[in-house]
């Protein structure tokens, strides 16, 4: 029989993520950053994807000075060659890949009628398309190392509507993001590769209108805005082992919005 201690040390162990590896794409920006921290204080090595150098390279230097194993690596994930290029070099300086987060996004505001061909394809290339390149490119790494998560940032916007009009291409965006990974968890779940998506909410980081903020505090459950570490909790947990018969699910970090 196994022992208390033992068994909440086996517990503890399992939500760490030492020995691995994990790409993290819009690593530059407020959110990625926060999930790089995460994820290298559970004890991965961290690639800081993003498309500005000085971004990424800030954040990968802050995670080295603060013990962890960093590196950053430049990739527009909108192009295949770009991505492949960026699997290649983790694979190359951290050894392989055992988790993907596709957290890349933009977000322009504009009103439907206003979005050109050129936006719309914009839009969908990085948020939606980059999310299979990324995958796509790191699958190989995954199967030979016998582990993988792939987790996929979408948003609780999809799930319950948004006060705001002029998000649609991005709102559409990420409803793709929660079919991508149903259909690919279904797809690849006998490599043992699982696919989660992860959906949050508002953000006190998110400048808004005080209309904006009293609306979200009336719909959600939990009564304060959210962190980018609510969701970087979440990201660590699904990279782990402590989530290995998880798969195709979507997680609304959100305050309890989506449920009401």
């Amino acid at each position: 029989m196994t022992s208390p201690a033992t068994s909440e040390r086996l517990a503890r162990d399992a939500f760490r993520l030492d020995g691995r590896t994990a790409v993290v794409t819009g690593g530059g920006g407020w959110l990625g950053a926060d999930i790089c921290r995460c994820l290298a204080a559970a004890g991965a090595s961290v690639a800081v994807v993003g498309r500005t150098p000085e971004t990424i390279r800030e954040v990968s230097d802050g995670l080295n000075a603060a013990g962890g194993h960093a590196t950053a690596v430049a990739c527009d994930i909108s192009d295949g060659a770009s991505v492949r290029e960026m699997a290649d070099a983790v694979v190359d300086q951290l050894g392989g890949i055992d988790v993907v987060v596709n957290n890349a996004a933009i977000y322009p505001e504009r009103r439907w009628t206003d979005i050109t061909e050129d936006e719309w394809d914009a839009v969908l290339a990085t948020n939606l398309k980059g999310y299979f390149l990324c995958a796509q490119a790191a699958f190989a790494s995954m199967t030979a190392r016998g582990f993988g998560r792939i987790i996929n940032l979408a948003s609780t916007t999809f799930l319950y509507g948004f006060p705001n009009a002029t998000v649609l291409d991005y709102i559409t965006s990420k409803g793709g993001i929660v079919g991508f990974t149903r259909a690919l968890a279904r797809e690849i779940g006998p490599s043992g590769v699982t696919v989660n998506a992860v959906a949050p909410g508002a953000f006190e980081k998110i400048q808004a209108p005080a209309e904006y903020n009293r609306w979200v505090l009336e719909h959600q459950s939990i009564k304060r805005r959210g962190t980018g570490t609510d969701v970087a909790n979440v990201v660590v947990f699904l990279a782990s082992e402590a989530a290995s018969f998880i798969t195709g699910q979507t997680i609304a970090v959100d305050g309890g919005m989506a449920m009401t």
